[in-house]
């Protein structure tokens, strides 16, 4: 389990976490994906076909945490991918491929997630989306492993897009700070208190299940 940026070990306590040095241009350039973009800058369709079949399940799972509606997932994914290649002619390998598809993808995810907010706002006057937690009946009632997990979820779910989107790159997708950075477009520092500010509401929210 990862907590504050380390790792806890079976033995639980907690692990130093492993810093990853910033990808070399050396390195960028023995990374399979920027190789296969690289040939899409090009004007290579095989490579394009590639690289989509390696990353559609990342980026579609992804998307799914972010937005948590299925029915727009698919959409979404393609619309990730059909923007990577319409804008490969301009791709340099500054950070690996995997960094900028993430980005796109975020993109594209929380400018869903903020148009589903202000439609539901224009309809209602107020947030849906704050209106989704599930309620445990009693205080000492018994919550299965997948009812669990959909506490969880449907807490992620409900963290501003920003934190969101943070939380679920460093703890689902197990990017690294620099990495997550790299995606959300601001400092180390500003996803540290991403981080921080999405933990802190996820414990009021789960409160129920710490005690």
């Amino acid at each position: 389990m990862r907590r504050g940026g380390s790792t806890v070990g079976q033995s639980g306590h907690a692990v130093a976490p492993v810093v990853r040095a910033p990808a070399s241009p050396a390195d960028l350039l023995a990374d399979l994906d920027t190789q296969l973009m690289l040939q899409v800058r090009r004007g290579d369709r095989e490579a394009a076909g590639q690289l989509i079949r390696r990353n559609y399940e990342r980026v579609s799972r992804y998307i799914g945490r972010v937005v948590r509606d299925a029915r727009a997932v698919e959409d979404l994914t393609q619309e990730v991918f059909a923007s990577v290649l319409s804008h490969a002619a301009g791709y340099e390998p500054t950070a690996r491929f995997t960094t900028w598809v993430y980005r796109v993808a975020t993109n594209t995810a929380l400018k869903f997630v903020q148009s589903r907010y202000e439609r539901s706002r224009d309809r209602s006057g107020e947030s849906r989306l704050a209106d989704t937690a599930d309620r445990v009946d009693t205080p000492d009632a018994r919550l299965t492993v997948d009812e669990l997990k959909t506490r969880v979820q449907r807490a992620i779910g409900e963290l501003p897009p920003n934190q969101r989107a943070a939380a679920i790159l460093f703890e689902c997708e197990g990017l690294s700070y620099e990495q997550i950075a790299g995606v959300l477009s601001v400092s180390e520092d500003g996803v540290r208190a991403l981080l921080q500010r999405a933990r802190a509401t996820l414990r009021e929210q789960l409160s129920d299940l710490l005690e």
